[in-house]
C-alpha cells in the first residue's frame, strides 16, 4: 500500500515540476524612472534616467548574454509610444552577461539634446495618467524579444 501511494505521489510531483523547470530566462525590471520636460521657443525637450535590473535565477541553464533593443516613453497603459527611439547612455557596455543566481543593474540617462518635439507630444507626456519607460531586450537563453516597462510615473516640468 505504501509503495502504491509513493508511486502515485511521485507521478503527481513529476507532472507538477514539468520538463521546462530548469529553463529560466532573464527577468528585467525598471527602477527609479525619471523624466524632466523643458519647454523652449521651438518646442519642448525631455531628459531623464532609470535603472534596468536584469535578474537570472539559480536554475538557469547557464549565463545569459543580454542585448538591449529599442526603448521609448509610452503612455500609462503602455499601448502607444509618445517619444520613441530614445538615445541612451549606459554605465555598462552591451551586451551584458548575467550569471545564474545573480543580477546586473545598468544605470541609464537619456537626453534629446537640441532636438525638440511639438506641443502635442508635450501634452501627451503631461497627461494626469502619467507615462512609462518601456522597451525590449534579447536574452540569449530565450527566443524572441523580452518586453519590459516601468511603473507609471509623472514627469517633472509639466504645467
Amino acid at each position: 500500500m505504501k509503495r502504491a501511494w509513493f508511486a502515485v505521489v511521485s507521478l503527481f510531483l513529476a507532472g507538477c515540476i514539468g520538463e521546462n523547470e530548469d529553463v529560466v530566462f532573464v527577468e528585467p525590471r525598471i527602477e527609479a524612472p525619471t523624466a524632466k520636460i523643458e519647454a523652449g521657443v521651438l518646442g519642448a525637450s525631455i531628459s531623464g534616467s532609470f535603472k534596468l535590473t536584469l535578474v537570472l535565477g539559480p536554475r538557469a541553464s547557464g549565463p545569459s548574454t543580454v542585448q538591449l533593443g529599442a526603448v521609448a516613453i509610452t503612455d500609462a497603459p503602455n499601448q502607444q509610444s509618445v517619444v520613441s527611439g530614445l538615445s541612451l547612455i549606459a554605465d555598462k557596455t552591451f551586451p551584458v552577461t548575467v550569471q545564474p543566481d545573480s543580477e546586473v543593474t545598468v544605470d541609464f540617462v537619456f537626453d534629446l539634446g537640441d532636438k525638440t518635439f511639438p506641443s502635442e507630444t508635450q501634452e501627451a507626456l503631461c497627461l494626469p495618467a502619467g507615462i512609462r519607460i518601456a522597451g525590449t531586450l534579447q536574452d540569449s537563453l530565450e527566443t524572441g524579444a523580452t518586453p519590459f516597462a516601468s511603473d507609471v510615473f509623472e514627469p517633472t516640468g509639466c504645467m
